[in-house]
């Protein structure tokens, strides 16, 4: 439900910028995913209830997964700050297979961590009667950092997996850098390093 929630908030936003407000107010961000065009119930109903992302998504915008769907999203644009597109071009299909295994890997780890660390920090012991009634208030914050630490990595699992699950079926490239290497992070979950550090 928090997907689909995401997903038609999204959407109606975008159907605003494309079709009741002028090209001058938008930023260039909102000017790019601006929908110009009402969807069809199909395509609204495709978007919304899309195999790859219904169940921890990540989410799109609607432009980004009709892009994919028509099988548009390897063509590259070159955009100047203005937003409008200059130049289209086509290079061959980029695989998945590297981003896939990376994410593949990080599932892995996530999990191997939170198996192992929740045991030595289990979360229901800061409700313990005991420890709240003997530990001091520093012991009981460190241990509730701790213990919430060893517990965030079974959602990096589930959302990382997702984000895998739609670059193997090719739904993610944002395209090549200058040195010709793909980028698949057009669609993102999370990005644990920027969790754990803030």
């Amino acid at each position: 439900m928090m997907i689909i929630t995401q997903k038609i908030t999204s959407l109606a936003y975008e159907i605003y910028d494309g079709m009741f407000r002028k090209e001058e107010e938008l930023l260039p961000s909102q000017r790019c995913l601006a929908v110009r065009r009402m969807p069809s119930l199909l395509e609204y109903l495709s978007y919304n209830c899309n195999f790859m992302g219904i169940l921890a998504g990540p989410l799109c915008s609607y432009k980004d997964y009709i892009t994919f769907i028509e099988g548009r999203s390897y063509q590259l644009t070159q955009s100047e700050a203005n937003g409008k597109e200059e130049i289209k071009y086509e290079q061959t299909d980029p695989s998945p297979n590297i981003a896939v295994a990376q994410k593949l890997v990080v599932c892995g780890l996530s999990l191997l961590f939170h198996m192992t660390v929740s045991k030595t920090f289990p979360v229901e012991y800061n409700i313990d009667d005991q420890f709240r009634a003997t530990a001091s208030f520093p012991t009981k914050i460190i241990y509730l950092y701790l213990s919430l630490m060893a517990a965030r990595p079974k959602y990096y699992f589930a959302w990382t997996l997702a984000e895998a699950i739609n670059n193997a079926a090719g739904f993610g490239f944002r395209g090549y850098d200058k040195n010709g290497v793909p980028h698949w992070d057009l669609i993102s979950n999370l990005r644990i390093l920027h969790i754990e550090v803030s």
